[in-house]
C-alpha cells in the first residue's frame, strides 16, 4: 500500500478515466425499454353466449394450457404480426456516434413486393408534403429520384408505396435524409421470437405474463398490440373450424336421412289411404313400443361403428388431422376417444402453422410430430377397446329385436306391415329431429363465438432497463480505485525487493538505525547544500542513534557499505560525514572502494593520489589528505585504480592510516565496497566500531539481506546496524529515525507533508 499512497495521483487518474468511460457508456449506449401486457385464457363455461345456451361438448375442444406460452411465442404467429406491422422496413436516423431507429414518423412504408435485397438502404428526403426522393446509399455520384407520397415505386428491385398519414405534417422531416432500409424478414423474426417472454402469472392461474424488450418503446407497444390481435384471431379460428366442420357433417348426414324419411313418410300414407284402419291395434302397439327404443339404440351403434372406420381410415390417410369430425357430433360420448381427438386437432393445428410457413425442420415441429404418432397409436388403441363394448351390446340388442320381430310375425298381414312401416319412418324422424337440433345449437354457438384470449393489462411502457446509469457510475468508480490498487497490491506481492522498515525487521534481528527520504537534487552534498532538509534532519537523527550504540568513546571509526553497488553507500557516507563535521568535530572519509573510485568527484577534488598510493607505500598520509569545501570534513579518495586492492588492504598499512588519522580527526568514516561483490569489507570491518549497512527502497534484493544476516549470525559481521535509503513517504515518514533513546522517531510534520519532499 505504501507504494499505492506514493502515487496516489495515477489512482485518481485511473478513477477519472473510469468515471468517463462509464458516462460516454451512459451517454451513447442505447436504452432498452421494457413493454409488459397481461392475457388471460378463459375457461370455456364462460367464453361465449353460445355457451352460455348450450354446453356442446362437440365445440369444447379441450385446450392444453401448458403449450399457451409456446403458441404465442411460435415463429409463423409472430411473423405474422411482423408482416402485418410491416416491420421489415424501417427508417434510420443517423448521428455523429450513434444510428438509431426514427419510429412513428407522419409517414410508412408498406412493401408490395419482396424480391430487393436485405439489408439494402436508401436515402430517403421528404421534400414537401407531395413528394420525397430516394437515392442508393451506395450512389457516389448521388443521383436522386423523385416520387410522389401514396405511389407504387420500383426501385432498385424494391416495389413499395410510402404512404403519408392524412392528418400529419412531414415538416419535422422535412429535407433531413433519412436512412429506409429494408431488413431480413426471417432475422426480425427469430429477434422477437428470441426476446418475447411469455409465463405464468401463477401456477395454475390462466394469466399469461408477456414482456419484450427494445430501444423503441411505442414500437414494441404496436408490437405488443399486434401479437395479442393475431393470438385472439388464432384461436376464434380455432374454435369457428370446429364448429364449421359440425355443420358440415350433420348436413351431409341429413341430406342421407331426408331422402330415406321421405321415402318411408310417402309409404306410411299409402298404407293408410290403402286400408281402412290407420291404427296400430293394442298387441301392435304394444310390441313397437318396445322394438322402437332398441331400434334406436341399434342405429346409434352402427354410427359409432361407421364413426371408428372413418376415424381409422382418416388417421391412417395422415392429412389434415385437424379436420376431423369429432367423436361428440356422432353420438360417442366417450371421454377418452374425446380427448385424443381434440389432441391431435391442437397438435394438428400448432404444427400447419410452422408447416404453412416451410419450416418443417424446425425442433418444435420435430416433436410435435413424435407427440402426434403417439396420440394417433393411443386413438387406434382406443378405437379398438370400444368396438369390442359396442360388439357386446350390439349382440345384445340383435337378440332381443330378433324375438320381438317373432311376435310381430304373428300378428295380422296388416297390423304387420303397419309395425314395420311406422318403425321405420318413427326411427329416422327421430334421429332427424336429433340432428336438426344438434346444428341448430352449432351454428348458435358459432355465431355466439369470441376469442377466449382477453386483455387484463395492455401494453404498458416500463423505465429503461440499460444503461444502469448509477450502476455504471459506480462500478466505474469502483473499478478505477480498485484496478490501480490491486496492480499495485500484486507489484508489492510479487516484488523481491525491499520496501519498508517492516519488510527488514520480516528477515533480519540487526537493528535498524534510521531511515533517509529520497534526494531531490542529483547532488550527493545534500546536508551542506540544504542543511534544513527533511534529508538532512534524517542524517542528524542517524548521528545521534550511533552514537548510542558507540557510547562515549571520544574517536570513532565507521565502515558504510551495502550489498551492491547503486543503493546509496557513497551518498550516506558523504552526507553522515557532513553532519559529524557541522557539528565541529575533525571528520575524515576515506574511499576504501579502490576498483570503482568516485567519492572525489562529489568535491570537485583529484583521484592522482589516495588510499592505494597509500597502501603500496607510494605516498605519505599527509600527501594523501584533501580538504573538502566542508569545514571541518577532509577526504582520502581510492586513489589509482591498482591491480590488487583486496591484496594492499591485507598488508596491516590500512590499520597503520587509521592510527595516524585518528591523532587528528575525530571521526573517521569509510566507504567500503559493496559486500555481495568482493571482501574487501569484510577485511576493513575488523577496523571499524560500528559498521552501517545501507538499503535501498525498492531497490535491494530481499535475498542480499537473508545474506547479510547469515554474516551476521555467524559473527563476520559485528556492531552492525541498517539504513533504509531513498524512501519514498508521506504523511508519516522515517526521516528523524527510531528512536534508540536517541533521535525524534517516528513523527508527522506539522504542515502536514512529506519529509522527503
Amino acid at each position: 500500500m505504501a507504494r499505492a499512497i506514493r502515487y496516489w495521483y495515477l489512482i485518481a487518474i485511473s478513477v477519472v478515466i473510469s468515471l468517463t468511460i462509464a458516462y460516454l457508456r451512459n451517454r451513447y449506449t442505447v436504452r432498452i425499454y421494457p413493454v409488459t401486457a397481461s392475457v388471460i385464457i378463459r375457461e370455456r363455461e364462460e367464453s361465449s353466449g353460445g355457451d352460455l345456451l348450450y354446453k356442446n361438448s362437440l365445440l369444447d375442444p379441450y385446450r392444453n394450457y401448458l403449450n399457451e406460452p409456446y403458441i404465442i411465442r411460435s415463429y409463423p404467429l409472430i411473423e405474422s404480426v411482423i408482416e402485418d406491422l410491416n416491420f421489415e422496413v424501417a427508417f434510420y436516423k443517423e448521428g455523429k456516434i450513434k444510428t438509431s431507429e426514427a419510429y412513428g414518423l407522419p409517414i410508412k412504408v408498406r412493401l408490395l413486393e419482396r424480391n430487393g435485397s436485405y439489408g439494402a438502404s436508401l436515402i430517403f428526403k421528404a421534400l414537401n408534403e407531395e413528394t420525397y426522393s430516394v437515392r442508393d446509399e451506395e450512389d457516389k455520384i448521388k443521383s436522386e429520384k423523385v416520387f410522389r407520397f401514396n405511389d407504387s415505386v420500383k426501385y432498385l428491385g424494391h416495389y413499395f408505396v410510402i404512404l403519408k398519414n392524412a392528418d400529419q405534417s412531414v415538416e419535422s422531416i422535412k429535407n433531413a435524409p433519412l436512412l429506409l432500409t429494408f431488413l431480413d424478414p426471417l432475422g426480425i423474426t427469430d429477434s422477437y421470437v428470441g426476446g418475447l417472454r411469455a409465463e405464468w402469472a401463477e401456477e395454475g392461474s390462466g394469466v399469461l405474463n408477456l414482456t419484450i424488450t427494445g430501444p423503441n418503446p411505442a414500437k414494441e407497444i404496436d408490437f405488443m398490440n399486434g401479437l395479442i390481435s393475431r393470438y385472439q384471431l388464432y384461436d376464434l379460428d380455432k374454435k369457428n373450424q370446429t364448429a364449421e366442420r359440425t355443420i358440415q357433417f350433420i348436413k351431409s348426414q341429413l341430406a342421407n336421412i331426408s331422402d330415406s324419411l321421405k321415402i318411408f313418410e310417402g309409404q306410411l300414407q299409402q298404407f293408410k289411404i290403402n286400408n281402412t284402419s290407420d291404427q296400430l291395434n293394442e298387441e301392435a302397439r304394444r310390441l313397437f313400443d318396445k322394438l322402437n327404443p332398441l331400434e334406436i339404440q341399434r342405429t346409434d351403434l352402427i354410427i359409432r361403428s361407421n364413426y371408428y372406420d372413418y376415424l381409422i381410415k382418416y388417421i391412417s390417410g395422415g392429412k389434415n388431422l385437424d379436420l376431423v369430425i369429432l367423436p361428440s357430433s356422432v353420438g360417442v360420448d366417450d371421454a377418452i376417444l374425446a380427448g385424443l381427438v381434440n389432441r391431435m386437432i391442437d397438435i394438428q393445428l400448432e404444427l400447419r402453422l410452422f408447416i404453412s410457413k416451410g419450416l418443417t425442420e424446425n425442433p418444435t415441429v420435430q416433436t410435435g410430430m413424435k407427440r402426434l404418432e403417439e396420440i394417433k397409436g393411443n386413438l387406434l388403441e382406443s378405437v379398438k377397446s370400444l368396438r369390442v363394448t359396442d360388439k357386446f351390446k350390439s349382440d345384445l340388442l340383435n337378440k332381443q329385436i330378433a324375438e320381438l320381430e317373432k311376435q310381430i310375425d304373428h300378428l295380422p298381414t296388416a297390423q304387420r306391415q303397419f309395425v314395420t312401416i311406422q318403425r321405420n319412418y318413427s326411427l329416422l324422424e327421430g334421429i332427424y329431429v336429433f340432428l336438426m337440433q344438434k346444428m341448430s345449437e352449432a351454428g348458435i354457438s358459432k355465431a355466439a363465438n369470441v376469442s377466449d384470449i382477453a386483455v387484463v393489462n395492455p401494453p404498458m411502457q416500463g423505465g429503461a432497463i440499460t444503461p444502469n446509469t448509477r450502476q455504471n457510475y459506480l462500478f466505474g468508480w469502483a473499478l478505477g480505485l480498485i484496478l490501480p490498487i490491486a496492480v499495485f497490491v500484486l507489484l508489492e506481492f510479487f516484488n523481491q525487493r525491499i520496501q519498508s522498515k517492516e519488510d527488514i525487521d520480516k528477515i533480519t534481528n540487526i537493528p535498524f538505525i534510521g531511515g533517509i527520504g529520497h534526494n531531490e537534487s542529483k547532488d550527493n552534498l545534500a546536508v551542506s547544500s540544504k542543511p534544513k532538509s527533511a534529508v538532512a534532519e534524517s542524517f542528524r537523527a542517524i548521528r545521534s542513534n550511533l552514537n548510542y550504540f558507540t557510547g562515549n568513546q571520544l574517536k570513532k571509526v565507521f565502515m558504510v557499505s551495502s550489498s551492491i553497488s547503486s543503493e546509496g553507500k557513497t551518498f550516506s557516507t558523504i552526507n553522515l560525514a557532513t553532519v559529524f563535521a557541522m557539528s565541529g568535530r575533525k571528520t575524515l572519509i576515506i574511499g576504501a572502494d579502490m576498483r570503482k573510485p568516485k567519492i572525489y568527484s562529489d568535491f570537485e577534488l583529484d583521484n592522482d593520489k589516495g588510499l592505494s598510493g597509500y597502501l603500496s607505500q607510494l605516498s605519505t598520509f599527509n600527501e594523501v589528505v584533501q580538504r573538502t569545501s566542508i569545514e571541518n570534513l577532509d577526504l582520502v579518495s581510492a586513489g589509482p585504480v591498482p591491480p590488487n586492492p583486496s591484496e594492499l588492504l591485507l598488508t596491516g598499512h590500512f590499520e597503520t592510516l587509521l592510527k595516524e588519522a585518528l591523532q587528528t580527526y575525530d571521526y573517521i568514516i569509510v566507504d567500503t565496497p559493496p559486500l555481495a561483490l568482493v571482501t574487501d569489507a569484510f577485511v576493513l570491518a575488523k577496523y571499524a566500531d560500528h559498521t552501517i549497512f545501507v538499503v535501498r527502497q525498492n531497490y535491494t534484493p530481499r535475498a542480499f539481506l537473508n545474506d547479510i544476516q547469515d554474516f551476521y549470525t555467524a559473527g563476520k559481521l559485528k556492531n552492525i546496524s541498517i539504513v533504509l535509503n531513498d524512501i519514498y513517504k508521506s504523511g508519516f515518514g522515517y526521516g528523524y529515525g527510531y528512536g534508540y533513546g536517541y533521535g525524534y522517531g517516528y513523527g508527522k510534520r506539522k504542515n502536514g507533508g512529506g519529509y522527503y519532499s
